[in-house]
């Protein structure tokens, strides 16, 4: 019944051909130039499968933070990692170390030890102006950590703030507090002085969980003091050519799921410190050149309490050169390209192996180096535009990567048409290899299709299809037995499927649509990835096959406007029970489908200011979450959030113009 009611807001949507909802028209939207691609051309326009999600949208779907953002778009599925971590899924593919590139601003702030990053309570929307996502390879131009996806969070300038703005949330559940935050932004742009600034924090206090955690040894364990408290940092400056930015991004996790076992209190810390410079220089009308230096630090799953078999404490730091240069050589053909290196140096903090503590080697330090290459052409013809490139890397340890790109792109009015192939590879982290002494990096093959069309001047839509071959993949593996975990290189992993999207925007409000399939084809030696019961057709652990979101905002008058968002995942195999001998290992079970409902009424403009008020209800069918394991390492369903009630107040004054 609520779904149909949603469908029913679509010819109210498509009133009016001018959109006057965050001042964009459809068309407008789908032919702004997108950052992530680095080479300014339009989601139609780009080699890639590219969907940009605004801050309007992101708002109107009731979300909190990125986690919820991602799991609108078509491929994206969170499950559980260890520790009380989740991590991302892309098209069928656990992700979390390395396969997904997870971008603030241009920003890598995946950290360097694993190369993943958390999720829930993170990156909140407070300071979202719109989230970029390339759904695909991005290894050509990012090298290895975006090989499945590359996600940038665009946050808000100084142009869009003009002066300065807060928000904050709070959520209370039927048996308990959820979570709060608070974030307040100030900046502004000088069209004389060609200066513009920004500054954002933001921070509060979550709780994954008010269930309770039952692991495979037969413990259980209340999640509702778990944490997911975070604390964010951001400054951004531009003059003239010159870009800065400081970013400083802490926050702390509840652990009580461990590494399978409950551990009741256990706490994480991930703390990440970043500064960016660099200078776009015109050497000419067809030749511009970027020098860019970058320094990062990363202080992540840290675990102090020495009691525990959790106690880790190691640092990591990263700085990088490069340069980057654009030369347009016709008016048809643009050539673009880069070089980059940089060191990694990784330490302990405390010397102890103790706990998850190990050396690196017999020492308590290690170094790796790794400079890149990257060169992109882009051809205009008549018939069709070709875009051509790839990257070349040597990393100290791994050796030599090569990820190729090839697209095929062309646009007739209103419909657009792509080819695509990307290769693409995930070079091992600092502890992959500590862990992994023989790894090499993984390689990726992808291909994709889509087609796009515009439905006048309020819709579009578009289809896509892929192919995605893993070879040698990087597994994590963990021993019941010795209590010891490991990375291997394992045999090969592809998945197939299509992605659909609707897109309908008026002066009444939005909605977005979206179906995304995904399936498994050759499973070759990677058994911790798969559903073991001998079948002939592999059965990726923890995959839903089946994802169907609906999403978006009615504009009722100036003042008052409903929304909200569903997302179903449809069913999946996991390890979700522990044998009878309750010794650590789980059986193979059936987590049903899951339909997630979000609804908020929203007033805005109270008294006829920048004052606005959203309240709503999350997970209204009070649906089981479960964030169950996409490999087998020993952990139980971790259960996520029951029904909540929350309110969200903004206020934003413009005194900068």
């Amino acid at each position: 019944m609520k779904l149909r009611l949603l469908f029913g807001l679509l010819p109210s949507l498509a009133l009016a051909q001018n959109a006057d909802v965050a001042d964009l028209s459809l068309e407008s939207l789908l032919d702004t130039p997108v950052e992530v691609t680095r080479d300014a051309r339009s989601s139609r326009e780009s080699a890639s499968v590219l969907l940009v999600v605004t801050r309007d949208e992101v708002l109107s779907s009731g979300a909190r933070d990125l986690l919820e953002v991602l799991q609108l778009v078509p491929g994206f599925t969170f499950h559980q990692d260890v520790q009380g971590v989740v991590g991302v899924a892309f098209r069928g593919l656990w992700g979390s170390e390395g396969k997904v590139l997870i971008m603030l601003d241009g920003q890598e702030i995946n950290e360097i030890l694993y190369t993943g990053s958390q999720f829930g309570h993170h990156i909140l929307v407070s300071q979202i102006e719109r989230v970029e996502i390339i759904r695909g390879p991005g290894s050509a131009l990012y090298g290895g950590s975006a090989e499945l996806a590359v996600v940038n969070v665009v946050t808000r300038g100084g142009k869009e703030l003009s002066g300065a703005s807060v928000m904050g949330r709070y959520a209370q559940g039927e048996t308990g507090f959820h979570d709060w935050s608070l974030g307040a932004s100030v900046g502004g742009k000088h069209e004389s002085k060609s200066l513009e600034w920004s500054l954002h924090a933001v921070g509060g206090q979550g709780r994954r969980s008010r269930g309770t955690f039952d692991d495979f040894y037969g413990n259980s364990a209340s999640l509702a003091d778990d944490q997911l408290d975070p604390f964010f940092m951001t400054a951004g400056l531009t003059y003239k050519g010159l870009k800065a930015r400081l970013l400083y991004d802490d926050q702390t996790i509840g652990a009580t799921v461990g590494f399978g076992e409950a551990v009741p209190g256990a706490k994480l810390r991930f703390r990440t410190a970043l500064a960016d410079l660099s200078y776009e220089m015109k050497l000419s009308e067809t030749v511009t050149l970027k020098p860019r230096l970058n320094a990062r630090l990363h202080i992540p799953w840290q675990s102090l309490d020495d009691t525990t078999d959790l106690f880790y404490d190691k640092s990591a730091v990263r700085v990088l050169a490069g340069v980057t240069a654009s030369w347009t050589a016709a008016s048809f053909l643009t050539v673009s390209g880069g070089v980059e290196g940089f060191v990694d140096h990784a330490w302990l903090n405390d010397t102890r192996a103790i706990g998850a503590q190990t050396t690196f080697g017999d020492d308590n330090q290690v170094s790796y180096g790794n400079v890149a290459g990257w060169v992109q052409g882009q051809l205009n013809t008549p018939f069709v535009n070709v875009t051509a490139g790839g990257r070349l890397e040597w990393h100290s340890r791994v050796g030599v990567n090569v990820a190729p790109r090839l697209a095929l792109t062309r646009q007739f009015e209103r419909v657009n048409v792509k080819l695509l192939y990307g290769g693409a590879f995930r070079s091992p982290g600092i502890e992959n290899l500590n862990l992994g002494p023989g790894l090499k990096a993984e390689r990726t093959h992808v291909a994709e299709a889509e087609v796009g069309v515009e439905l006048g001047d309020v819709g579009f839509v578009s289809v896509n299809g892929f192919y995605t071959a893993l070879v040698a993949p990087i597994t994590y593996n963990y021993d019941l037995v010795t209590d010891e975990e490991s990375y291997r290189n394992a045999g090969a992993l592809s998945t197939a499927g299509a992605e659909a999207l609707l897109k309908l925007r008026g002066s009444r409000g939005h909605l977005n649509l979206s179906y995304a399939l995904a399936v498994p084809v050759v499973a070759e030696d990677v058994d911790t990835y798969l559903r073991p019961d001998g079948r002939t057709t592999p059965t990726l652990l923890g995959m839903p096959t089946h994802k169907l979101t609906l999403w978006g905002k009615l504009v009722m008058n100036k003042h008052l406007s409903v929304g909200g968002s569903a997302v179903f995942l449809g069913d999946r195999y996991a390890f979700t029970s522990a044998t009878d001998l309750l010794d650590g290992t789980g059986q193979i079970g059936w987590v049903k489908e899951t339909l997630l409902l979000t609804a908020w009424l929203g007033i805005d403009s109270i008294g006829g200011t920048g004052f606005s008020a959203q309240l709503g209800v999350g997970n209204v069918l009070d649906a089981p979450v479960q964030y169950v394991q996409p490999y087998n390492g020993g952990l139980a369903p971790m259960p996520g959030r029951g029904r909540e009630y929350f309110v969200r107040l903004s206020y934003a004054l413009e005194f900068l113009k």
